[in-house]
């Protein structure tokens, strides 16, 4: 599927295409997922929206999961690397990865705004991951937090982030300043707006970009991609520009 065509910036949307209807509150509760059968024992999650829309799971964060886990969980390869998970919410995809993936030598860092920290400190304890995940406040609007900038990231994490416009100049600079010669960044969004490819396009000038499916190296571990493209979900791969 092409975001970019060629007519992408003289299209016409009919009137209204650009709101998004509000979902029904979800009232607050602990929710249990193997991602489809990925783990052999389920994470559980509080799920709660008193502090924000990141309170509770969302198809693209289950999306970028269920890639990692495919392309990681049974190889080591996330041995000795550091990674950071951007927007986590209540931190399911870097509790995915602590539940199944070799991390022996290994720093993730769950990240989000001040807002989501205390849900994401919750989640980690409901899943006794205190020593295998860390919890970090990463502000988009400031400076990356020296404990994750002391040294270089290997892998970034990024689930609906593309979601709030005002937001969309502070995640790009997040990214290109985690972003280091040998950085890989898993990118997955769902597209509800007109707006939130404008993201895509502006992040394209400051780092490769590329869809999963068209890489050969990645695509291999992409089994879902006709099922999640139906609803409108992207999944990427970021590097620096060389």
């Amino acid at each position: 599927m092409d975001l970019f065509g060629e007519n992408s910036d003289s299209e016409v949307e009919p009137f209204g295409a650009d709101l998004v209807a509000p979902a029904p509150m979800l009232q607050a509760r602990i929710t249990e997922t193997t991602f489809s059968g990925l783990l052999d024992s389920p994470i559980k999650l509080h799920e709660d929206l008193a502090k924000g829309c990141g309170g509770q799971i969302w198809p693209a964060g289950e999306t970028l999961t269920k890639y990692i886990l495919r392309r990681y969980k049974d190889n080591g390869g996330l041995r000795g690397k550091r990674i950071v998970e951007l927007g986590a919410g209540g931190g399911l995809t870097g509790l995915g990865i602590a539940a199944a993936c070799d991390l022996h030598d290994s720093e993730l860092f769950i990240t989000d705004m001040d807002a989501m920290i205390d849900l994401i400190h919750k989640n980690v304890a409901l899943n006794g991951f205190d020593n295998r995940v860390k919890v970090e406040l990463l502000d988009w609007s400031e400076p990356i937090p020296e404990t994750i900038a002391n040294k270089p990231v290997d892998i970034v994490l990024a689930a609906d982030c593309v979601y709030y416009e005002p937001a969309f100049p502070l995640l790009e600079k997040t990214l290109v300043d985690l972003v280091g010669d040998d950085t890989i960044v898993f990118f997955c969004f769902k597209k509800r707006r007109r707006a939130d490819l404008t993201f895509m396009k502006a992040i394209k000038k400051r780092l490769n970009v590329r869809e999963i499916k068209d890489e050969p190296e990645y695509a291999q571990h992409d089994t879902d991609h006709e099922t999640y493209t139906r609803e409108n979900i992207f999944l990427y791969i970021m590097s620096k520009k060389k």
